[in-house]
């Protein structure tokens, strides 16, 4: 690749994060790219406070639109479905309220195996009937 494309790649790169820092977007929750003339959305399109509403993605959108040597915009987003339509685009909130963040905490969903299983004992642990509590194996510590 050429050095005048790293920087450009860079260039857009940083103008994107710069649209969606101005947009109160959570960057922890959302992953960009820009490779050749695209940019890649991906993860989750929240921020702190409450869910955005379709016109503000809107406004998003377009600016990333508007950016030098963006051609294209490809969203793989958990909460919002944002597909072209004609010359713009069409916005649907997927889901629920992606909005984890309770009176200033936030929610650790990190999930530890201590050690692995066989898929079948814990799919048998899962099942609806399965033996009672107190007879099932316990893989917890």
């Amino acid at each position: 690749m050429p050095p005048d494309d790293q920087v450009s790649r860079y260039e857009i790169n940083r103008n994107v994060r710069m649209v969606l820092t101005r947009h109160d977007v959570d960057l922890t929750r959302i992953d960009y790219s820009f490779m050749g003339s695209t940019v890649y959305l991906y993860g989750e399109l929240v921020r702190p406070d409450r869910d955005y509403f379709a016109k503000e993605i809107d406004f998003i959108v377009g600016e990333i639109a508007a950016l030098p040597h963006v051609r294209d915009i490809q969203f793989d987003l958990n909460n919002w479905l944002v597909i072209p339509s004609g010359n713009s685009w069409r916005i649907t909130k997927t889901g629920k309220s992606a909005v984890t963040r309770a009176a200033g905490s936030l929610a650790d969903s990190t999930v530890v195996i201590d050690k692995a299983e066989k898929l079948t004992d814990v799919l048998n642990d899962l099942a609806p009937d399965s033996k009672k509590e107190d007879d099932a194996p316990t893989h917890h510590k």
